[in-house]
């Protein structure tokens, strides 16, 4: 659904302004996040898997780098995918292991929080 500039207007204010998700502040450029999916089949010309999702009311403001990073997983998966990253990042990372070897990054472990569920609108 093509959102109208007044429908994306109070979309993007909906969290203050600021991604639902990581809470940065979004820019001129932003997404629409479905946070149910709707899933877009390639094989079928990017037609909606699940059209019945594409409604305002499914919709958070996102920056782009989380919107792409979720994808179309659940909001439980992206919290599960996000909190795996330090792990991924060491493994890959030669730099980060030495980093954290030097004391100069400390994981936390802390629960991973989305900005949604924290914001208090006024």
């Amino acid at each position: 659904m093509a959102l109208t500039k007044k429908q994306r207007a109070e979309l993007r204010m909906k969290f203050g302004g600021r991604c639902a998700y990581c809470g940065c502040e979004l820019g001129e450029k932003w997404h629409a996040d479905h946070v149910e999916a709707v899933r877009r089949n390639i094989s079928n010309g990017y037609a909606m898997d699940r059209p019945e999702n594409d409604t305002v009311s499914n919709m958070v403001p996102a920056c782009i780098p989380c919107n792409l990073f979720k994808m179309s997983s659940t909001v439980e998966d992206f919290r599960s995918r996000i909190s795996t990253q330090v792990d991924v990042t060491r493994r890959a990372s030669r730099s980060y292991r030495t980093a954290e070897s030097f004391g100069l990054i400390q994981p936390t472990n802390a629960p991973v929080v989305f900005w949604f569920e924290q914001f208090q609108g006024e």
